[in-house]
């Protein structure tokens, strides 16, 4: 019997001892939230022609809601930032001649670049520049008339492209 007595009264002991430490002990800490990432030093913002300007035309005025939002956004995220460098460059799509569309998509270019510095973006900051149809995003061989400038819409696109001060 005394066995059996020493045997329940070392087993109390022990559950008594673990309980106690498990009242005692800290509770665990989840581990801190990692960093965030560390903001990028240049991206480029693409920005849908149509949305900014009438089919050929480089007049920013007639901007649809859309398009001003757009625009608005960039401005306001490339405000209060050192800047390193902003290129605002347009592109055309390839209906019309070579050189009416690189003149468009230079006045497209500079509207956008004036737009900027016209809500904050330093002037001596930023450049613009057009590069008519030659850098077109897609082909549409096979399209005629509204189908065709329906599909080459994704190549009517004013990009800038920021680099940021270190």
């Amino acid at each position: 019997m005394k066995h059996s007595s020493l045997s329940a009264a070392f087993a109390a002991s022990v559950v008594a001892c673990v309980l106690a430490a498990c009242a005692s002990s800290k509770p665990v800490q989840p581990p801190p939230p990692p960093p965030p990432p560390p903001e990028p030093t240049a991206f480029v913002e693409q920005l849908d022609a149509d949305g900014l300007f009438a089919f050929g035309k480089a007049d920013i005025r007639d901007i649809s809601p859309a398009g001003r939002a757009a625009l608005d956004a960039l401005a306001g995220r490339l405000s209060g930032r050192t800047l390193d460098i902003v290129h605002v460059i347009g592109h055309s799509d390839r209906i019309g001649n070579p050189q009416g569309n690189l003149r468009l998509s230079n006045r497209r270019a500079e509207a956008v670049r004036g737009y900027l510095v016209e809500h904050g973006v330093p002037s001596d900051r930023i450049t613009a520049v057009g590069r008519g149809d030659v850098e077109p995003v897609t082909e549409c061989k096979s399209e005629r008339g509204q189908a065709l400038i329906t599909c080459l819409a994704p190549n009517r696109r004013v990009e800038v492209r920021v680099r940021l001060a270190d």
